[in-house]
């Protein structure tokens, strides 16, 4: 997707759109009022004002159906949801990112990521997770970004799904992240070394297996074989330092045998 910054509020969006989905504003700055329950776009459906409370719903079991419903119409009702996820003013939009995630549309890519951004709490876990659906070099630096961010419900996600990334990227955030101080971070963190399949990652990995989590050893020790490697009772510095020591006292043993 080809993307161009608006030129009244800056934000990327596609560049076959004339109306901006962010500052509502055409091409010649005139505001556009959308109804974001009915966005009219050529070939778009529309999102019914029931549909929007049954993904809006309380109860998780009814949301999550009609989530299920939602992505099922496929491509033809992004417009609608992205322009409905825009007002993030709205309560209970969790259920309508989830849904752009599962259809998979690289257009909810930027409001997916603003959501992230600025959403409360359960708009920002869901719009995690739907952006971490999308395996595309535009999504990446997105999520190495909320990754550092203190949040242990999120980091332990997003360390779970930055394991499937083939990118060297994340290999650093990984790292600072088996040593987070959260043990299922840690956990998730610890797996997903291993599935990235670096051996980069081995030196962390080894030093994770020293501390007493008994879950966090088992991840990193598991992880360690699957990388060929072998956990380490004394790190590499020590062990420098020990070599480094016994030599100064070979040496000061045989300054004083052969004086």
């Amino acid at each position: 997707m080809i993307l161009k910054p608006c030129p009244f509020c800056q934000k990327n969006i596609p560049r076959s759109i004339t109306v901006c989905p962010y500052c509502h504003k055409d091409e010649q700055g005139k505001p556009v009022v959308i109804d974001s329950a009915n966005v009219e776009t050529p070939g778009a459906e529309r999102v019914t004002e029931g549909e929007l409370k049954e993904i809006s719903h309380e109860d998780p079991f009814t949301r999550d159906q009609a989530v299920l419903r939602m992505a099922q119409r496929g491509n033809v009702v992004v417009p609608a949801l992205v322009s409905i996820l825009n007002d993030f003013s709205k309560p209970r939009l969790a259920g309508v990112a989830s849904a752009l995630g599962k259809i998979g549309d690289p257009r909810a890519i930027p409001v997916l990521a603003q959501a992230a951004k600025v959403g409360d709490e359960d708009l920002r876990i869901a719009a995690i997770r739907a952006l971490s659906q999308f395996h595309t070099p535009e999504v990446l630096p997105i999520l190495l970004a909320e990754a550092e961010r203190p949040h242990p419900v999120i980091q332990s996600y997003l360390a779970n799904a930055l394991g499937t990334f083939q990118d060297k990227r994340v290999l650093p955030v990984l790292s600072k992240l088996v040593e987070h101080p959260n043990r299922e971070v840690a956990f998730q963190a610890a797996c997903a070394l291993a599935e990235t399949g670096d051996r980069d990652g081995a030196s962390s990995l080894k030093r994770a297996w020293r501390t007493k989590d008994p879950l966090v050893r088992a991840a990193s020790a598991a992880s360690l074989k699957r990388l060929g490697a072998r956990p380490s009772i004394i790190s590499a510095r020590v062990m420098v330092i020990g070599l480094g020591l016994l030599a100064a006292l070979g040496a000061g043993a045989g300054f004083l045998f052969y004086k």
